[in-house]
């Protein structure tokens, strides 16, 4: 894929759109009724027509607030606006010197495409069973590579140096771009780095958790195409050897949340499965692996985060006391080491951002975590990776993770995509977190 959008342009597109169901028009209409297993499907044709005018107005309205770095390619966080652009990018892009930019013919029809698929039922949850709960030696290595399914240069190195520095597993930790289609799912497995000879996944030593992206298309490629190439069976797992216990969790299903609470009972199997784990093997040392945050130095994200920690919370209550002891995670795309002293009340874990893992955005500048208006602190962090690729310091680096554990002891180095070590710790079974 190109991922060469620009935001310009997708707004022109869906606006391209709008205008057309706004004006009833009659190719439009008809691509709107092609769908009958959306949840449009029980609306007659003026009902569709108001539902999609309502779901696009609100979508542009969403894609027009969000920031982009000028020159970067943009990839909306907006769940339809992220289905159009796959669409565009399929469909679109390919034809674009044959028909022109502004021909509604090709630009049309991928809007409307993204609509329908916006209406669709979020794919059924799956339900680990025994066989999601792997050993793993106590002597390996494990690569960690956070939002990581674009189709670029940059998560292209990445892989390439995961495979070159050894690693045993390969976890990616969400968002495959720009909305987990069918297509992108299948361009995610063609790039996977851990591969047999016949260039498929290697299966039981390569796991995918789910991102908000995969939900823009509702999980549907996500579970039906995604996981059974690599021989998982849910959306989350348990990897443990005779120290630890990485614990792969589903947090983008039902946004920010373990359990689903009262808006995704489904979820309450993950939450069960989770409790037990950590219950039943009190000598070992939990780390989790997530898509979204628990915590953030930066205002919005931190206010997201909230509902996740306050489970969490809950959670650490249901298990005794019993602690979590590193957490890593993506979803925003930064690289920020956390403080993990006990002066900072949401330490309640190690937390390490690997969110940089392939969408290019400007370096990292802050180096205070950002107040609200009371003066009230979002998260405080060590250190933050703010190189620039190039000269003009428009293009921020790619990082991955590198776990090299022995026994007791986990080596944990973040790794830039040329090579260059940006921050190393120990992690100590031993050690207690302050």
């Amino acid at each position: 894929m190109n991922f060469t959008q620009q935001q310009s342009d997708v707004i022109a597109a869906m606006q391209m759109t709008l205008v057309k169901l706004k004006t009833s028009d009659p190719d439009t209409l008809k691509l709107l009724a092609s769908d009958n297993t959306s949840a449009l499907a029980g609306f007659d044709q003026e009902a569709r027509r108001l539902q999609a005018i309502q779901a696009l107005t609100d979508s542009i309205a969403d894609a027009k607030a969000e920031t982009v770095p000028a020159n970067h390619p943009y990839h909306s966080r907006d769940p339809l606006t992220g289905l159009i652009q796959s669409q565009i990018e399929d469909n679109v892009i390919p034809e674009l010197q044959a028909t022109g930019q502004g021909n509604p013919v090709v630009w049309i029809p991928a809007g409307v495409r993204g609509i329908l698929e916006h209406f669709h039922d979020k794919y059924p949850f799956q339900t680990a069973t025994a066989a999601s709960r792997i050993q793993i030696p106590n002597t390996c290595k494990i690569a960690l590579l956070g939002d990581w399914g674009a189709d670029n240069i940059h998560a292209e190195r990445l892989g390439k140096l995961a495979i070159a520095k050894g690693a045993d597993y390969v976890i990616h930790l969400g968002d495959i771009y720009y909305s987990g289609t069918e297509g992108e799912c299948r361009t995610f497995l063609r790039n996977w780095p851990l591969k047999n000879p016949d260039g498929t996944p290697v299966r039981g030593r390569s796991l995918a958790l789910n991102g908000n992206h995969e939900m823009y298309s509702l999980g549907r490629p996500y579970f039906t195409i995604v996981l059974p190439a690599f021989g998982q069976e849910a959306s989350y797992f348990t990897l443990y050897n005779d120290n630890w216990q990485f614990q792969g969790l589903d947090t983008a299903y039902q946004p920010f949340s373990i359990s689903g609470g009262n808006d995704d009972v489904r979820l309450k199997v993950q939450y069960d499965w989770l409790t037990k784990s950590i219950v039943e093997n009190p000598d070992k040392r939990n780390i989790f692996l997530t898509h979204n945050q628990p915590v953030s130095a930066h205002i919005p994200e931190f206010e997201a985060a909230q509902h996740l920690m306050n489970e969490v919370r809950i959670l650490l209550e249901d298990c005794g006391g019993l602690s979590i002891y590193g957490w890593f995670f993506g979803h925003e795309h930064r690289c920020t080491i956390y403080d993990d002293n006990a002066r900072n009340p949401d330490a309640l874990f190690r937390a390490r951002l690997i969110g940089n893992g392939s969408i290019a955005h400007h370096p990292q500048e802050e180096v205070l975590a950002e107040k609200d208006d009371s003066q009230a602190s979002t998260t405080p962090f060590l250190k933050v990776n703010s190189r620039a690729l190039d000269e003009d310091h428009e293009v921020a680096v790619s990082t991955f993770a590198l776990l090299t554990l022995d026994g007791p002891n986990i080596d944990v180095q973040y790794i830039d995509e040329d090579d260059r070590l940006f921050y190393q710790e120990t992690w100590a079974a031993s050690q207690k977190l302050w």
